[in-house]
């Protein structure tokens, strides 16, 4: 942690300090998942399916929006 507070502070950042060090950490988490490393590779080849078509089938089977869409 004290290498990402350095980090911070000699990108001029002073405040709100505890909660820039949790945003990189928890940053570093999702890029080391291994859920996002696979779906990065299906992305770079080609596979998988559009958001879109995602989106379109979970809501046929669910007619009330989820939280936060609109």
């Amino acid at each position: 942690m004290a290498t990402l507070v350095q980090d911070l502070r000699r990108g001029g950042r002073t405040r709100n300090l505890v909660e820039l060090v949790w945003y990189r950490l928890q940053d570093r988490g999702f890029l080391e998942a291994d859920q996002l490393a696979d779906g990065l590779r299906q992305m770079a080849q080609g596979e998988g399916r559009p958001w879109r078509e995602i989106k379109a089938e979970w809501s046929s089977k669910n007619p009330e929006p989820a939280a936060g869409e609109d």
